[in-house]
């Protein structure tokens, strides 16, 4: 078959999907790109794209079965908790386990059980992008017709947070936790490497798509964590829970320890319990918000703009202070943390980060934990990540040889044991990791 013939074929297929007067932010459903003349090839393609990506979404990425989760007894009970009927009909639920556009945004071969498919990222398929796309248009065209640009990491970040923190619409309050939902952590470049790449990097790609390197994803995605972090905690409509501050926003570690947990264990460790740690101006029984982002992010920004740096660890001590004075003073403070984050994000959209900086960013994040500046878990967790994330950056763009990259590797192990169970996170474990990592370098 000829390739017109077969881009003919696809033309006439879409139309079908699609019929002209469909709107053009109507979900089609998955088939649309998983057949196997487009996206559905069960091997990779020698064309310039794999055209493998619907098999590799299907049976190796989470999202593709998000929906599914929402059927097993643990989503049942959760949903049981908040008075709902079930899991998989609730729309709390199926905003973020599946691509729950509204009913009349659904086109005919649009399967709600497909979980979070291709278009709740990439964008409706009823856009004209999609047959701009099938006809083999450049990138920057489909992207002007309603592909969303996901290489961007601005743009990614954004759909990622969505559901991976939440919004104005869906977000997992302390109550949904309470239920039994697991704790909503978050580092978009470490996360976009937990599930498989369905692209392929090349020469091609770069010159169809911006590459943005992944201490810089690492860094622009702490400060749109922060940026969203702090709208959600200035909207009146998550401001308090009755009584209590919606407590989602705090450290769960805070609180969430046995009494006991100040006494060593058998092998005198103590395990997670409340430590002094600078930059919080906070002493013993209080709930801490949790601050794990922005201090990732004051790290970030020592690496790209110290000024801006400066600000974000006053933005911490002024967040801490008024979450012991009141809901104005918490605004206040949220405003103008906001703020600072919205600037982090525009800078570090365009800065170049290079060896130098990078090194320097993965120092100051081993010499603090080294110090026990990370000793609560979300931080330490935050840290591991982000550590993770520097030393892969470096291989890829050829700062660290082969045998310096296996050296870090090898140290960064012992690092993920220590931030493997939160329920298990030991100080002194993950101090001594870091120390050993130290080492490494």
């Amino acid at each position: 078959m000829s390739r017109l013939s077969a881009t003919a074929i696809l033309f006439l297929a879409l139309a079908w999907l699609a019929p002209p007067a469909m709107a053009q932010d109507v979900h089609l459903g998955v088939k649309s790109c998983g057949s196997s003349g487009c996206h559905g090839q069960v091997a990779s393609s020698t064309t310039n794209v794999l055209l493998n990506e619907y098999v590799t979404w299907q049976k190796y990425d989470s999202h593709a079965t998000a929906y599914k989760v929402l059927l097993e007894p643990r989503s049942q009970r959760i949903a049981a908790n908040l008075g709902l009927p079930n899991a998989h009909e609730a729309k709390i639920c199926l905003d973020c386990h599946a691509d729950n556009v509204p009913e009349e945004k659904r086109g005919p071969q649009f399967v709600l059980a497909d979980g979070v498919g291709c278009e709740a990222c990439h964008g409706a398929g009823s856009a004209p992008w999609m047959g701009l796309h099938i006809g083999g248009s450049p990138h920057d065209q489909n992207v002007q017709n309603g592909l969303i640009p996901l290489e961007d990491p601005i743009v990614r970040a954004g759909i990622c947070l969505d559901c991976h923190l939440g919004d104005e619409d869906q977000f997992a309050t302390h109550r949904i936790m309470g239920a039994g939902h697991p704790r909503i952590s978050f580092e978009m470049d470490s996360f976009t490497d937990f599930q498989p790449a369905h692209f392929l990097v090349d020469d091609d790609y770069r010159k169809r798509k911006r590459v943005v390197d992944g201490v810089r994803t690492w860094a622009i995605g702490q400060a749109l964590m922060v940026e969203r972090r702090m709208e959600l905690l200035a909207d009146s409509k998550f401001a308090t829970d009755g009584l209590f501050p919606e407590l989602a926003f705090f450290d769960c570690h805070a609180c969430h320890q046995p009494m006991s947990s100040s006494l060593p264990t058998d092998g005198g460790e103590f395990p997670t319990a409340w430590n002094p740690r600078p930059g919080t101006g906070l002493g013993p029984g209080v709930a801490k918000f949790n601050d794990s982002n922005m201090l990732m992010l004051e790290i970030a920004l020592d690496m790209a703009a110290p000024d801006l740096a400066d600000r974000m660890a006053q933005h911490i001590l002024d967040i801490h202070k008024a979450s012991q004075t009141s809901r104005e003073a918490m605004n206040a403070a949220a405003r103008a943390t906001k703020e600072t984050a919205r600037q982090a994000v525009e800078i570090l959209a365009t800065k170049e980060i290079d060896a130098a900086a990078m090194r320097k960013a993965m120092e100051t994040l081993i010499e603090k934990g080294s110090q026990g500046y990370f000793a609560d878990y979300e931080t330490a967790e935050q840290a591991t990540m982000a550590i993770g994330a520097i030393i892969e950056a470096m291989r890829v763009a050829g700062f660290v040889d082969t045998a310096g990259y296996e050296k870090l590797s090898a140290g960064m192990e012992p690092v993920y044991a220590a931030v493997a169970n939160d329920e298990r996170y030991v100080v002194s474990r993950f101090i001594g990791a870091v120390q050993g990592l130290a080492a490494s370098l």
